[in-house]
C-alpha cells in the first residue's frame, strides 16, 4: 500500500503552519516534507517552523528536507558535520541542487549520525545508482524522490516517472513523487507542485492512482500544503488500490440498496468491454430479495451507475458502472452518473480492481436527464 505525505513549508508564517500540522497530524499523516533552500524565505521563517518539526516527530511523523550547499551553511552544517540539523526534528535529507556523487556518497557514509537520505529520482541514472551501491551506500537505506514542477508545462511525463520507478525497484530502491493539491496551491504561482504534469489539473484520486499503480511508488507526498480532508480521502482511497468515484445519484436510493452502493466493489478478472461490472451485487440482491421492477431505463452515456431490474432475470441486482456510451435498455435502471471530473479515474478501474461511490445519500436530485 503506498503511504501519503503532506509539505509543508517556512514561508507560511507560524500560525498557518501551526494549522495545518494539525490538520496533517488529524488526517493520519506520517510523513512531511519541506525544502531547506526556498529563495524567498528568512532564518527567521525557519527557526519558527523547525520548532513544529519536534512537535510533528511526537506525534508520529518523520520529516524529510530537501537541501543544498547553501542551506547547509544556513544551519552550521556542512558536508562533514550535519549535527546542526539533528536538533531541527529533521529525519531525512533529499542530496540534490549541486552535490556530486562522491559528495553524496561521503554525506551518507561519513560521520554519527541518524539521518536517512534521499536521492533525486528524476536525474539519478542507473550508472549512478550503481556507482552508489559499489562505494557501499545500502539501496535499502535510501529513498528516490522525484521533484514537483511549479511552473506549468514543465512536469514530467507519467512514462517517464514510471520507467525511472522501475529502474529504481531493479535495485530495492523505495520510491516516492508528488500530486497537486487545490484547496491552497503554493505561492508564488498558485498552479500546483505535481511531478507528472498531467496531474496538474487532474482529480487528486486520478493522480494518486497513476503514480500507485503497479506498486512503483511507495510514498506520495502531497506537493501543496494543507490538502484538506477530502483530498486526503481520496488520495488514500486510490493509494490503497481503491478507485474512489464520486456520483451524483438520479433519485434517493432506497434504503435497503443502500448498503451495496456504499461498499466497495470489485470488478471481475474477466473484464467486460463496455462496462465496469461489481462481482458480488448480484448475489447481494437476489440473496437479499432486493430485486428492483423498471425504472428510469433511460440512455447511458459513460460513467452512468446502473443496476440490472427483474426484466433481467439471471443478471437482476448487477451493478455496472458504462465505459461508454449506451443505448437505454428497459432492463436496466439508471441510478446515477459519475461527476464529470471523475471520469477519467474509469480508466483506472480494470481486472481485479476495486472501487467504490464516494458520495452520500443526501441531497439527490429527482430530475430526470434531459
Amino acid at each position: 500500500m503506498t503511504e501519503l505525505g503532506q509539505s509543508i513549508y517556512p514561508t507560511l508564517g507560524i500560525p498557518e503552519a501551526e494549522r495545518q500540522l494539525e490538520e496533517a497530524i488529524r488526517a493520519g499523516c506520517r510523513h512531511l516534507f519541506t525544502s531547506l533552500h526556498l529563495p524567498e524565505a528568512h532564518a527567521d521563517d525557519w527557526r519558527e517552523v523547525c520548532q513544529l518539526f519536534t512537535r510533528a516527530n511526537h506525534a508520529g511523523m518523520s520529516v524529510a528536507a530537501d537541501v543544498s550547499r547553501e542551506s547547509l551553511k544556513r544551519f552550521g552544517a556542512s558536508l562533514d558535520d550535519l549535527s546542526p540539523l539533528a536538533q531541527t526534528g529533521i529525519g531525512q535529507l533529499r542530496l540534490d541542487h549541486g552535490f556530486t556523487l562522491e559528495e553524496t556518497v561521503r554525506i551518507i557514509r561519513g560521520g554519527e549520525h541518524r539521518f536517512a537520505f534521499q536521492i533525486n529520482a528524476g536525474t539519478t541514472t542507473r550508472d549512478e545508482v550503481e556507482q552508489l551501491i559499489a562505494q557501499g551506500v545500502d539501496p535499502e537505506k535510501l529513498i528516490a524522490v522525484h521533484n514537483f514542477y511549479p511552473r506549468p508545462e514543465t512536469g514530467v511525463s507519467l512514462a517517464f516517472y514510471r520507467r525511472q520507478n522501475r529502474m529504481f525497484r531493479q535495485f530495492g530502491l523505495k520510491t516516492a513523487g508528488f500530486i497537486p493539491a487545490f484547496r491552497e496551491p503554493r505561492a508564488p504561482l498558485f498552479a500546483g507542485l505535481p511531478t507528472v504534469e498531467t496531474h496538474r489539473r487532474a482529480p487528486v484520486a486520478l493522480a494518486a492512482a497513476e503514480l500507485a499503480a503497479e506498486g512503483l511508488t511507495d510514498l506520495v507526498y502531497f506537493g501543496d500544503p494543507a490538502p484538506g480532508e477530502e483530498a486526503w480521502t481520496s488520495a488514500r482511497l486510490a493509494g490503497g488500490g481503491i478507485i474512489p468515484l464520486q456520483v451524483q445519484w438520479l433519485e434517493p436510493i432506497p434504503e435497503k440498496l443502500r448498503p451495496l452502493l456504499a461498499d466497495i466493489h470489485t470488478c471481475p478478472r474477466d473484464e467486460a468491454e463496455f462496462v465496469h461490472r461489481s462481482a458480488h451485487s448480484r448475489s447481494y440482491v437476489q440473496e437479499r430479495g432486493l430485486v428492483q421492477p423498471p425504472r428510469n431505463t433511460f440512455e447511458r452515456p459513460a460513467g452512468t451507475v446502473t443496476i440490472d431490474n427483474e426484466r433481467y432475470p439471471r443478471y437482476a441486482g448487477e451493478l455496472q458502472v458504462t465505459r461508454i456510451d449506451l443505448a437505454a435498455d428497459e432492463r436496466v435502471n439508471v441510478l446515477g452518473r459519475v461527476v464529470a471530473e471523475d471520469l477519467p479515474l474509469l480508466q483506472m478501474i480494470g481486472p481485479g480492481t476495486r472501487f467504490m461511490f464516494v458520495s452520500t445519500f443526501k441531497g439527490m436530485s429527482n430530475k430526470s436527464p434531459k
